[in-house]
């Protein structure tokens, strides 16, 4: 993963992202105007991308944007960062201790009784099981006739049956 900063060299202010490699990384830079998502970064590099200068600030062989992240958190609170920016939107980071991983969403105890009660027998709600059963019922009752030896059978099954050696009806 690499690591690049581009800054404005008229107002300070400063972007940083990430690339999987040199190759996509230039054509970030290249083209990094050109996206639909019109943020105040984009808007001031397609006014005169010579203001802004671009520098690689770490190249590693970890496919993991930890990197980024940590360097968006230390400068939370800073005007000069784009991707802090309030019309940023998507890039917002919160700060590091705002941040929840999918394994502090729940905790231990929680989802060690979620797990239980998943695997009872019977879980699963009363009103459920009969809807699951009346459309089971519905398809299953659903009988066609074979149009080359008169069988009365499921529609899934009549695919089988046309194609397999059991018609009786077919030609040999």
């Amino acid at each position: 993963m690499l690591t690049y900063k581009a800054t404005n060299t008229d107002t300070g202010r400063y972007y940083i992202g990430s690339a999987l490699s040199y190759c996509h990384y230039m054509s970030r830079v290249g083209n990094h105007h050109c996206t639909k998502i019109r943020q105040q970064f984009q808007v001031d590099l397609q006014e005169n991308p010579r203001k802004f200068i671009w520098e690689i600030l770490r190249e590693d062989e970890l496919e993991t944007r930890d990197y980024e992240q940590e360097l968006l958190y230390s400068c939370w609170g800073d005007p000069l960062c784009y991707n802090l920016a309030k019309k940023c939107g998507k890039t917002q980071v919160p700060p590091p201790e705002k941040v929840f991983s999918d394994d502090d969403r729940w905790a231990a105890k929680t989802r060690q009784k979620m797990s239980e009660s998943a695997k009872k027998p019977g879980s699963q709600p009363p009103h459920k099981k009969a809807a699951q059963s009346r459309a089971v019922s519905e398809t299953n009752s659903k009988k066609s006739p074979c149009p080359q030896c008169g069988m009365l059978m499921n529609v899934g099954n009549l695919t089988k049956h046309l194609k397999g050696t059991r018609c009786k009806g077919k030609q040999q």
